[in-house]
């Protein structure tokens, strides 16, 4: 897990980014496991629907919920635990 400012205009693979300058974060964003290529973009904004919650306590290794559920593109659904995916 990167947290930036901005997002980068190439994103590394396996890598997720962190947007904000400290917490509330605002956007979590990663390249699809899948193999796709395509980047996928989650709010995690308060009061804003849908929104993801992030956590990287403990384990140091982020953790997204809810699940990821693509409904256009690869239609790829999975769960993002301590840093592993976990497909649906």
């Amino acid at each position: 897990m990167i947290v930036v400012e901005d997002l980068p205009d190439q994103f590394k693979p396996r890598t997720l980014y962190v947007v904000g300058e400290n917490e509330p974060y605002w956007l979590a964003a990663f390249v699809c496991p899948c193999g796709c290529g395509e980047t996928i973009q989650l709010p995690m904004i308060t009061g804003q629907r849908p929104r993801w919650t992030l956590d990287s306590k403990g384990t140091r290794l982020p953790s997204l919920s809810p699940s990821v559920d693509r409904t256009v593109g690869c239609r790829s659904h999975f769960w993002i635990r301590a840093g592993k995916i976990w497909w649906c």
